[in-house]
């Protein structure tokens, strides 16, 4: 082989292997590597007696294996299928989805045929990089100017300004002086450097800036993947927004030793809480009337690690009540799930305006019973009310009972009983100064039932009613007949 060929084939290296040759580092943290490579009819030129295309050939095979693993090399061609033809531009790969071995089969298999279209292939390139975030360093190797567009310096200078984070760097691969001009312009207008593969000097010079660029860019992407991992996590609280009306607070509790390390007062529905790492109580803090504090329930145990954000997303429990039941004598409401580990129970303060409002719960099955006025045992209304992650479900209460009142008659309490069973479902006493909430409307479920009154005369409850069928969207209006 030829001195000047070897000469030829060293500079050519140098200038790849001064732009693409870094130290092992995560590939993820560093700037992106993307050849654009000359496939135009001119690379059938010779150079000393060597074909240019033949040149660029064995310098690929001596380069690629020699830049680092933890760099990821992407490639387009220009110019190399279609004669004539200004979109003859190929984006062969992205960085890192293609073994150095794939690409070097195709720049080995490159046959030169058509023109320069340098603004086309830049164009396409640097379209895979508008939305990184890193910079992405462009390798240009040409052996001319551009033929398929007016003004290339202009263009890379509006991709420069398009919000793209790139640098161009451009190799001349024996230009003229006119194309050197140009090929010297896209470079400054890519923010990178020129360099002409035919003085020895120059390329050396010019190489060493290049290199003390990398090594910076490698140092600094270095320090960043040795960043110590914060010991700070976060912790990502969802409801469905409707449920935000039940909520006075959020509490957060080290689970060690049950210390309070956070208390959200009236929260949102998303909010984010950041927390040392660890576990974690997280109780929701119920509403109630007339300022009386909240009705804490714990919801769940959470683990907090460094770095990371652990999610809390409630679903909710909505009431819809018939007109005709709203004014129902309950003293107390309990939302309870299944497994046991969430229950809640909101008690009479003067009003009930929270009992009925919607209330976030952990995903899960649930029961829904209500403790009326002078009734000792809870009625339970609704069971198997399952309930996901953000989503509200709906119970209906639109079916009940109401005892009509007879004249003449001193009842003083009612049992309503599932027929089949033994025990009430409700059992009503009246208060010891009036007849309150005996002939009140009250929810059951919709189902058969039978009818026992309390009679103030009577030692044992007086069955007057069998097979009382209540509908769902019903509500019954008993006449005891007494």
């Amino acid at each position: 082989m030829s001195q000047k060929r070897w000469t030829w084939m060293w500079l050519f290296s140098l200038a790849l292997v001064g732009l693409l040759s870094v130290g092992p580092v995560q590939a993820s943290s560093l700037p992106q590597v993307m050849i654009i490579l000359d496939g135009s009819g001119s690379m059938w030129a010779e150079m000393q007696g060597e074909k240019k295309i033949d040149i660029a050939k064995n310098v690929f095979a001596q380069v690629l294996p020699s830049i680092s693993p933890d760099v990821e090399v992407g490639l387009t061609i220009y110019g190399h299928r279609r004669k004539g033809d200004c979109d003859d531009i190929e984006v062969v790969a992205a960085p890192g989805k293609m073994s150095r071995e794939s690409l070097l089969q195709r720049v080995l298999s490159i046959q030169p045929k058509g023109k320069t279209p340098i603004t086309g292939s830049l164009r396409m390139t640097l379209d895979l990089f508008k939305s990184h975030e890193a910079e992405t360093t462009v390798v240009l190797i040409s052996d001319g100017e551009e033929t398929c567009h007016e003004d290339p310096c202009a263009a890379v200078k509006a991709l420069k300004s398009s919000g793209i984070k790139f640098i161009l760097h451009v190799i001349g691969f024996g230009v003229d002086a006119a194309q050197q001009k140009q090929l010297a312009c896209l470079a400054d207008a890519g923010g990178g450097q020129y360099f002409p593969a035919d003085d020895v000097s120059g390329l050396l010079e010019s190489m060493e800036a290049v290199k003390v660029e990398v090594t910076r860019k490698v140092e600094q992407a270095k320090a960043v993947a040795t960043k110590v991992k914060t010991g700070l996590g976060k912790l990502h609280v969802t409801m469905p927004p409707s449920a935000v009306v039940s909520l006075a607070e959020i509490n957060i509790q080290r689970a060690s030793d049950g210390k309070r390390l956070k208390q959200v007062k009236d929260p949102s529905a998303d909010s984010i809480h950041p927390l040392p790492s660890g576990a974690y109580a997280v109780i929701l803090g119920f509403a109630n009337p007339n300022y009386k504090p909240p009705t804490n329930v714990p919801v769940t145990r959470v683990e907090i690690a460094g770095g990371e954000t652990s999610r809390l997303d409630l679903g909710a429990v909505a009431f819809n009540i018939a007109e005709s039941l709203k004014k129902i004598p309950v003293v107390g409401v309990q939302v309870k799930n299944t497994t046991g580990d969430f229950s809640l129970e909101l008690l009479y303060h003067g009003n009930d305006y929270y009992f009925f409002k919607t209330k976030p719960v952990p995903e899960g099955t649930y029961m829904i019973s209500v403790t009326y006025a002078n009734s000792k045992t809870p009625t339970v209304l609704a069971d198997n009310v399952t309930v996901r992650a953000g989503r509200e479900s709906i119970v209906t209460l639109d079916s009940g009972i109401q005892l009509l009142k007879p004249e003449g008659q001193s009842i003083t309490g009612w049992h309503l009983i599932p027929t089949g069973e033994k025990a009430p479902l409700l059992a009503v006493q009246r208060r010891w100064d009036n007849e309150f909430p005996l002939w009140e409307p009250f929810s059951v479920p919709p189902g058969t039932y039978a009818l026992e009154v309390l009679m103030k005369d009577m030692d044992a409850p007086l069955r007057v009613s069998e097979d009382i069928a209540v509908s769902p969207g019903q509500l019954v209006q008993l006449d005891t007949g007494l």
